[in-house]
């Protein structure tokens, strides 16, 4: 995921890695964190995470894209291994100043209805999680839920690609209102961070790297 997004965003963007100083490898028990983030420039921010755990018998893979000076909402990919269990994620959480017509992934998912959906509890960032978002768990379904999220990908990297320029403090007005409340009210992966590395330094990472604001 990381190389593909890497190369393509290449080929129209320049991108500009930034330095996250101690954040950018993280060792606790039997997690280690690999974190890079990159400035997109004129459109915004692009954060990598490999998590690996349990002797490597768990690894994510997480990115982040946040427009800033597109109008665009962020999208978040998740890809899980763990148990012989593979968790495909694609996600869209409301950050847009207009909303943007995303009835183009109707139509991945219904190519990928066969695969079973990856269901959580109810949460409080339910109400920005876009209709866009698409989640699959199962054994065995990797080559097809890779499939699935590359097709996220190019139609949200198409999607950004036409999003118009958009005033930036504005967006990141916005956007700090999601993150605050992750920060603040967390996840499964907010919180689990939170727990080997401390409220603090979680909450550094995920403002001033995973979203840049």
């Amino acid at each position: 995921m990381k190389d593909a997004i890497i190369r393509k965003l290449n080929e129209k963007y320049t991108l500009n890695r930034r330095d996250m100083g101690e954040l950018k490898s993280i060792h606790k028990g039997m997690f280690s964190f690999d974190n890079e983030a990159y400035e997109i420039e004129n459109v915004g921010n692009l954060f990598f995470m490999n998590m690996k755990g349990m002797f490597g018998l768990m690894k994510m893979q997480t990115v982040v894209i946040t427009p800033l000076e597109r109008d665009l909402s962020i999208c978040n990919f998740d890809v899980i291994n763990a148990m012989g269990n593979y968790t495909g994620i694609f996600e869209m959480y409301r950050s847009s100043i207009n909303e943007a017509d995303l009835s183009s992934f109707e139509d991945i998912s219904k190519k990928y209805d066969d695969l079973p959906d990856y269901r959580t509890e109810p949460r409080w960032y339910d109400e920005y999680k876009l209709p866009s978002s698409i989640s699959k768990k199962g054994k065995k379904i990797g080559a097809r839920a890779d499939a699935m999220l590359k097709e996220c990908l190019d139609m949200y990297l198409d999607l950004l690609d036409q999003a118009p320029e958009c005033d930036a403090q504005e967006k990141k007005k916005k956007t700090a209102v999601f993150v605050d409340r992750l920060i603040a009210e967390g996840g499964p992966a907010v919180d689990n961070m939170k727990k080997l590395i401390g409220s603090e330094l979680t909450g550094r990472l995920i403002r001033e790297f995973m979203y840049h604001i």
